[in-house]
């Protein structure tokens, strides 16, 4: 009787980069179709407490870390969301995942403000998510007038001297050169100077799609998120955003007590073997 155990491969993670802050694993105010959250009630107030950030910022190694991220769903809509970005920046530089229907010229000036009281000279990132250069089609996938509200942040943003980065879902498998130039011809358009630092191009990670995982992979030099990232969620630490909620993504309840192994056994990992590519972390 073969008695041989599969087991799923695993990354160890050397050092943590990045900590991802779950703000909100709910609550939102757009309905993209594609979106890898499962949303019965958008509205639910599932916002983490400023507390356990508080905890979770005194356990980690400071010298390590590069950026912290707040994403969500919409992360902006905490209650204590600039509490919260000027705990953050007092550590490292904040990337702001968001889909901007919250930003404009006074929040945006705000915000500018918000950077220049942190005297250790770290930065305030945008992410703008936006997923195509012709407005209806963005607006078929993200919902009627988020376009619009994508590209007034950005135009209020850049006003006072931020250098916001698109994060662009790349549905149709468009190759990244030509989805890269008619973005920057858009930028052009709103006078926007951009260079590739400026856009972040995502593959569509699909709930259910499974790749094999070729058994010549090399684990260690897979530039995923696990390998240089966690994720703080109100239930705990997960290895990545992707898997917030799912137990097979969980690796402790506080940053004292974390495994820096993760497991590759979910259809999310085995596609960002497949990509090869960091899907929310920056390599700056």
């Amino acid at each position: 009787m073969n008695k041989t155990i599969i087991k799923a491969p695993c990354i160890n993670m050397q050092k943590m980069e990045s900590l991802f802050i779950e703000m909100t694993a709910k609550n939102c105010n757009l309905q993209c179709k594609y979106c890898y959250i499962d949303f019965k009630d958008k509205k639910v107030k599932d916002f983490i407490p400023i507390d356990k950030i508080k905890q979770a910022l005194s356990q980690i190694n400071k010298k390590e870390l590069k950026f912290i991220h707040l994403t969500g769903a919409e992360p902006m809509l905490h209650n204590d969301f600039n509490h919260i970005l000027r705990l953050c920046l007092k550590y490292s530089s904040v990337v702001i995942h968001t889909n901007a229907l919250n930003i404009n010229d006074k929040k945006a000036r705000f915000l500018r403000k918000v950077e220049e009281e942190n005297n250790l000279g770290n930065e305030i990132i945008f992410m703008i998510s936006i997923d195509h250069y012709i407005e209806k089609e963005n607006d078929l996938l993200r919902g009627r007038g988020s376009y619009r509200k994508a590209i007034h942040a950005i135009q209020s943003l850049t006003k006072y001297g931020f250098n916001p980065i698109l994060s662009i879902v790349n549905h149709n498998n468009t190759d990244e050169k030509e989805l890269k130039e008619n973005f920057r011809k858009l930028c052009q358009s709103i006078n926007f100077e951009t260079s590739d630092i400026n856009f972040k191009i995502i593959p569509l990670i699909e709930k259910n799609k499974t790749y094999e995982i070729d058994n010549e992979t090399d684990f260690d030099k897979l530039k995923v998120e696990c390998a240089k990232s966690r994720t703080l969620s109100i239930n705990g630490i997960f290895t990545c955003p992707l898997l917030c909620g799912d137990n097979r993504g969980k690796c402790g309840s506080d940053f004292n007590d974390f495994s820096r192994r993760s497991y590759l056994e979910t259809p999310y990992c085995s596609q960002c073997i497949k990509y090869n590519s960091t899907l929310f972390s920056l390599d700056l």
